[in-house]
């Protein structure tokens, strides 16, 4: 990546956290960086603990938080 890229995707992820700080439910959104994408991402699932059923509940939960894409390399 050049210098002209980064900083492109900091402009860009800048720019996301500005226009959507918070998720619906009122929790922070946070950049994640996942699979060569960078995604605003709400917080409050970022990482659960617990067993596979705790797991379970939580990724199916965060389907109605907010989730958007901010950077796809081509």
């Amino acid at each position: 990546m050049t210098t002209t890229n980064n900083t492109r995707i900091v402009a860009l992820i800048e720019r996301a956290e500005r226009e959507t700080p918070f998720c619906d439910c009122g929790e922070p959104m946070a950049a994640i960086a996942r699979d060569r994408q960078i995604w605003l991402h709400c917080t409050a699932h970022q990482s659960p603990s617990g067993g596979v059923i705790r797991r379970l509940v939580a990724t199916l939960a965060a389907a109605g938080h907010t989730q958007r894409l901010i950077v796809d390399p081509v």
